[in-house]
């Protein structure tokens, strides 16, 4: 019997997944993001003025810069190793199972250690764990989702993000309020939401294995060579270092310039309703964008919005505005997740390297734009300087969408 194209090696997939296996697959990644956004918005910032209080801006900045460097350098060895990976056990689901385990192993100790440097040891190896499961969990989408589905898939990659840092920050704030003990507890939930996703993936044929003359020549290829894939690479970087600056500091921001009574509490209350924008928005555009069967537009429009956030902050600093913001970030960041990910997808430039390549544009967001931004302009001016950058690398990483010519 022929094979149908789904099941062709480096086939485009044709078969739709069912909600179970999108409903696994969300929850594979809110673990992940458990163990991604929890630090950078709250708990390396919460470690760094505990261990270095003095010094916690450029602590905690180091942490996240050094989380974040070796994620970018690691991924593209990662991937490669990925897409050549063949054992019985599947090649997608055994880089998902092990980076799950290398993640969550030391990350359960992070917050019981002395100092910041030992913290820092750590954090490095907990970023091979999470750069392994980027890899792998972001080829299964151009592995086994159809194109007509790709924006349901985004979205069940994008909207966890935002509800593991809300349903993180209740327990890291409200419910486990030791240092140590938080960062234990976020490791296993991070750990257990896995299984499901493990349990339900069947991982799709890969297809020989390419010599290894042929493999040294697609390791050496220019990926600068691909147009739309190099300019969907560079609008993902612009806007996520611009989310990133903006969010990284916000309990910073609440304690020294809104001085708000209690900021962690501030900064939860930010978050629900940042998360309640966030999901609306996010599930609404992953089916309009796979109705239309159009992607552009929608990454523009969640620039502007997430833009004009971190403009209220800029020249309103006040918890009004900041209530404001939170709903136009939310909006922006969720009409981002739900179809940045189908437009990277639809642009890959070849199927035999799928992980490689998915792995190479979704590691590129955690340039560490964020952290050095932050630092250089705090080191020199104030918040509404910072949050005024932070605007123009959002409406940059905006109008560059549009040099895509491959997808609307």
């Amino acid at each position: 019997m022929m094979p149908d194209a789904a099941s062709t090696p480096l086939a485009e997939p044709t078969k739709r997944v069912g909600m179970a296996w999108l409903l696994a697959f969300a929850l594979a990644w809110f673990g992940f993001w458990l163990l991604i956004v929890l630090p950078g918005q709250f708990m390396v910032l919460k470690l760094a003025s505990v261990l270095d209080p003095v010094g916690k801006v450029a602590s905690s900045s180091f942490m996240i810069a050094e989380m974040s460097l070796v994620i970018v350098v690691s991924v593209p060895f990662i991937g490669v190793a990925c897409d050549r990976t063949r054992t019985r056990f599947g090649r997608r689901r055994a880089w998902i199972l092990g980076g799950f385990v290398t993640a969550t192993a030391p990350f359960a100790f992070v917050g019981a250690q002395a100092s910041w440097p030992l913290a820092a040891l750590l954090l490095g190896v907990v970023s091979l764990g999470q750069a392994a499961v980027l890899v792998a969990l972001s080829a299964v989408i151009a592995d086994q989702v159809p194109r007509e589905q790709r924006g349901r898939a985004s979205a069940a990659m994008g909207v966890p993000q935002v509800i593991a840092l809300a349903g993180g920050m209740v327990v890291v704030t409200m419910l486990v309020t030791d240092v140590a003990q938080s960062w234990f507890v976020i490791a296993i939930l991070a750990l257990a939401s896995s299984v499901p996703f493990l349990v339900i993936l069947r991982d799709t044929e890969p297809g020989p294995l390419l010599p290894r003359a042929r493999f040294r020549m697609l390791r050496r290829s220019d990926l600068r060579g691909y147009h739309d894939f190099s300019w969907a690479m560079l609008s993902r970087v612009l806007i996520n270092a611009g989310n990133l600056t903006g969010t990284t500091y916000l309990l910073y921001f609440l304690a020294d310039v809104l001085k708000v009574p209690n900021p962690d509490e501030a900064l939860t209350t930010l978050i629900f309703v940042y998360l309640g924008a966030c999901a609306a928005a996010s599930w609404l555009s992953g089916i309009l964008s796979d109705r239309w069967r159009m992607r552009r537009h929608f990454v523009a429009a969640s620039a502007a919005l997430q833009a004009a956030a971190a403009l209220c902050l800029a020249f309103v600093p006040t918890w009004e505005s900041a209530m404001i913001a939170a709903v136009l970030l939310g909006f922006g960041f969720g009409t981002f997740l739900a179809v940045d990910q189908a437009l990277i997808t639809d642009v890959l430039p070849n199927p035999a390297s799928r992980a490689r390549d998915l792995g190479i544009i979704n590691s590129a967001q955690y340039l560490p734009v964020a952290p050095v931004v932050g630092w250089l302009v705090l080191g020199v001016a104030g918040y509404s300087e910072l949050y005024a950058v932070t605007a123009a690398i959002i409406v940059t990483g905006g109008i560059v969408v549009y040099r895509i010519r491959g997808v609307r």
